[in-house]
């Protein structure tokens, strides 16, 4: 039997894309197909176009949430746009990327906000990079993700089979549902904040006792 990687549930075969099966979860609707390649894939599709017409946004988002003073992480960072423009913006910020050598090491810990932009979709059983994530923040840190949903396809009525964000050849290897990634982040030690939209989800590392 499959199982999904988000709560664990029973799991068929949903449809196959460039020769690749993605399975469905029963209970939560998350998308799967196991780990992909992704080491071609630093930055992703259309990096500097999402950068430059959304890290303004991104900024005052952070700044809702925490203080200007705060510790910022951007974990699968790319080439490390959004951190660029969070330094000329007199923001404490790093990044960290697996596959750039540029960012492929951690030197700090203890950070106030961790984002994810385009990343979690990357990322497969078990998702131990949220582990990582989780020793890196801050007790009662934010972390920031943005991503793609099977709920946007089920609101905008588009088949997964033709959903955009199912696609193989760039490493989207999960794309949750909106209680499937819910049902995850708490199992790695994270609780749910008011989430800004249907894409930008928030979730607050637990406090030490």
């Amino acid at each position: 039997m499959i199982k999904c990687p988000a709560c664990n549930s029973k799991s068929d075969e949903r449809l196959v894309k460039k020769d690749v099966k993605y399975y469905q979860c029963g209970y939560c609707g998350t998308l799967f197909s196991g780990e992909l390649p992704n080491d071609n894939m630093v930055g992703g599709g259309f990096e500097i176009e999402r950068n430059t017409q959304q890290n303004e946004d991104r900024l005052k988002r952070f700044l809702d949430l925490v203080s200007r003073d705060s510790k910022f992480l951007d974990y699968g960072c790319g080439h490390g746009m959004l951190v660029d423009y969070l330094k000329t913006k007199k923001i404490n910020a790093f990044g960290y990327d697996r596959y750039n050598p540029d960012y492929n090491f951690i030197a700090e810990h203890e950070f106030n906000l961790v984002s994810m932009v385009e990343v979690i979709e990357h990322l497969s059983h078990p998702f131990s990079e949220l582990d990582q994530i989780n020793i890196l923040m801050k007790s009662g840190g934010i972390l920031y993700i943005e991503t793609s949903f099977v709920d946007v396809a089920k609101e905008e009525n588009i088949p997964l089979q033709d959903f955009f964000y199912v696609e193989p050849s760039v490493g989207h290897s999960t794309i949750f549902s909106h209680k499937g990634l819910d049902i995850l982040m708490a199992k790695k030690g994270f609780t749910p904040l008011n989430h800004i939209n249907r894409n930008v989800r928030l979730y607050k590392k637990a406090t030490s006792n």
